[in-house]
């Protein structure tokens, strides 16, 4: 594990402020574990160290899921209640979108 969980829960934070800056709330923030060996949907087939990220989404009541790479820190993709999942990318300013 090269990352803390408290230092996942930071980048998760930034992440998810700056995906959804009007609507996410830190308290909706369920819960955060790391898998070793996570078969990623992004890239697709790939075994990777990761964290997780589970949040509450309020309008649907239901949990959505950050899924963040141990290796390097960065999100891999978001994944809503759909199972539409989609890849988060960085500005050259450091701004997720």
């Amino acid at each position: 594990m090269k990352y803390t969980e408290e230092q996942v829960l930071d980048k998760a934070k930034k992440v998810l402020k700056d995906l959804n800056p009007q609507y996410f709330k830190e308290e909706n923030i369920e819960k955060i574990w790391f898998d070793e060996k996570d078969e990623v949907a992004r890239p697709r087939g790939q075994v990777l160290p990761t964290w997780t990220i589970s949040i509450y989404e309020t309008l649907f009541d239901t949990s959505e899921f950050l899924t963040l790479s141990d290796e390097t820190g960065e999100p891999l993709y978001y994944q809503n209640a759909n199972m539409i999942v989609y890849e988060i990318k960085k500005d050259d300013n450091g701004n997720y979108y």
